[in-house]
Order: C-alpha cells, then structure tokens, then sequence
C-alpha cells in the first residue's frame, strides 16, 4: 500500500501534523508513506523523520504546471491520499493524480473531488490543530495513538551544532537558553524588544548563556535587542539553515519563543518550552507536549489575525520580564 500526504504548508501546522502521521503509520504499519511538503521543509523533515519518503512540491502557479505534477504522482501508483492541507489545489492535484482513494476536509467546495470528505460545523468543538488533523483518521475510523511522538536528532547532526557552538564561545558546563526574538508572521506576535532585553540581562547576570534563533525574518528585532545591550549575544538568527536548528536547540536547557514553527520544533524535541502567546490561542495552535508553560494575558481583542496591532499591544506588553524568568527558572 503506498499513501501520500499532502502536509501544511507552514511549519508550525506540518509539525502538529506529526501525530496524524504516525497515527496513520500505526494502522498502516506495512504501508509505505511519502509526504508531499513545501520544499524549505523538505531537508528538516528528511532530518527528523527519516522513515519517511518526501516529494517537494513547489507553488504550482498555472494549469499546465499542476498537469505536469498530477501526471508524475499518477506514475508513482498512490493507493490513498490524506488531504492536510485544505487549499482547493491540493485536493484538485490528488483527483487529477487518479488516486484512488482522496480524504480530507470538505473545504472551499473541494468535497466533489473527495472519495472521503469529512465537515466541521461551526457548532462543533473548537480543535486543537494537531486533533483537527487527528480528527481526519478518526472520522475515518481508524485509530488513534494516545502518546504523543517525541522527535530525535542523529548523534551525526549533533557534532556540526557543538562546533557551532564552540566557535560562538558557549560553553557546556554552563545553561544555555535558547530565544526566539522575532515573528516571521509578523509584529504582532513579537515580545517587546525592552521587554526581551531586560529579560537577557536578569539571566546572564547569573551566568547563563543566551542564543538567539530565529528566520531572517527575526533580523531587525535579534539586531534591536542587542544594540540595548552593552554585551555580545550569540545571535544565530537569520544564520542556520533550518535542518540545523534541531541539532542547535537539543544543547539548550529552555526554549523562550512565541507561536511559532520553532516553539513547536522545541516542544517535539522535548525541550522545555516557555511560550509567549498574545493574539493567537494557545487552545487551537499551542505547544502541546510537557514541559511546557504557556503564559498569555486576557485582553478583550484577543485572539485577532492582525500582523501588526492597531492598538496598543497590551497582550503581549502584558508579560513581564519578571513573569518569564521565573518560568525558565522553574525548568532550570
């Protein structure tokens, strides 16, 4: 049996995907799995998951493109495909492809081109994403895997990140943290730049060592934080390819971040995790496996999509520094 799963774009959703897969691979245990995923995923995933087969599929941005790409999925004989993407494409790519049997959500009128489509309605409980995607499998009737997967990284991976390490001056006889200081979504899920720095120097006052991790995106805030500083920070932001962010945060004793790909990476690494959340809710897309500790204020205009806040940023100006050192110390 061959199955092909069309993942979430964004890495934050591929990565609260991860229990769906292995749910699926549990009651497919013969089957042979491939994930067609975004290709600035596809080398961190053949990192962390490397029992399973990958196709990059780039935007496909005219008919004769998606033609061309149904064409190819169609050689390679897929017995089922799981939709966890709810875009109208994908599901058009998977019924061009002739595969036999198509799941997914019926979203934006795609349930035509769907052998199994499943509905939310809107009086229904709200999902954490990771059991929106679980929810697929069990609508389906199969079953689900109650433990939830911790992700590993190969001891071979692990030297580059400690020579990383090294040349930055870290040392591992002393903690070191790991912080993400900017969004690539946007302003509005960043912790104030005053509000990070004075938290970076309550904990190098004790002699912990800080990293800054994060998209180039993280740029302009890691570049802020370190002109209020009268110290070098190791700011790694903007300088890791992402299939090495894993080997650089198992060397980290707690992950500082906010609702982002990276805090979820931490969290199935089995880091512990403080995650800022302000516009979003951590009850549909937070970190979901221990330890974690979420803090998050209650604001009457929260959760909102807005990239930058139109208002005065009270969710997450809210937080204080104080508020989050305590919490990392609880993990130290």
């Amino acid at each position: 049996m061959k199955v092909l799963v069309y993942l979430p774009s964004s890495l934050g959703a591929a990565l609260l995907s991860i229990p769906c897969l292995k749910s699926l691979q549990a009651n497919f245990p013969e089957a042979e799995i491939h994930l067609l995923l975004n290709p600035w995923l596809e080398r961190l995933f053949a990192a962390i998951l490397p029992e399973y087969r990958r196709i990059a599929l780039g935007e496909v941005k005219d008919i004769p493109v998606l033609r061309k790409t149904a064409n190819q999925l169609k050689k390679m004989n897929f017995d089922l495909g799981l939709l966890l993407d709810n875009s109208f494409n994908s599901a058009l790519l998977f019924y061009l492809a002739r595969i036999p049997e198509r799941w997914g959500y019926n979203h934006e009128g795609r349930g035509f081109m769907l052998t199994r489509r499943f509905t939310v309605r809107a009086t229904d409980p709200v999902l954490h994403l990771k059991d929106y995607y679980l929810n697929i499998l069990k609508k389906a009737g199969l079953s689900l895997k109650t433990d939830l997967p911790r992700l590993t990284v190969s001891g071979q991976t692990l030297l580059p990140a400690e020579k990383i390490l090294k040349d930055h001056g870290l040392r591992p006889d002393r903690p070191i943290i790991a912080i993400k200081p900017g969004s690539s979504f946007g302003q509005a899920r960043v912790w104030p730049v005053q509000h990070q720095t004075e938290l970076i120097k309550k904990l190098t006052a004790e002699n912990i060592q800080i990293v800054l991790v994060g998209s180039p995106r993280s740029r302009e805030i890691s570049e802020a934080i370190m002109t209020g500083l009268k110290f070098n920070l190791v700011d790694l932001t903007g300088k890791l390819a992402l299939e090495e962010v894993p080997s650089v945060l198992v060397h980290c004793r707690v992950f500082v971040g906010n609702d982002s790909g990276l805090t979820h990476l931490a969290n199935f690494l089995g880091l512990p995790v403080v995650a800022l959340f302000g516009p979003s809710d951590p009850e549909t897309c937070g970190p979901t496996l221990p330890p974690v500790s979420i803090l998050k204020k209650s604001v009457p205009c929260a959760p909102c999509s807005y990239k930058a806040c139109p208002y005065d940023h009270r969710c997450l100006n809210n937080i204080q520094p104080d508020e989050v050192y305590q919490a990392i110390r609880n993990f130290l």
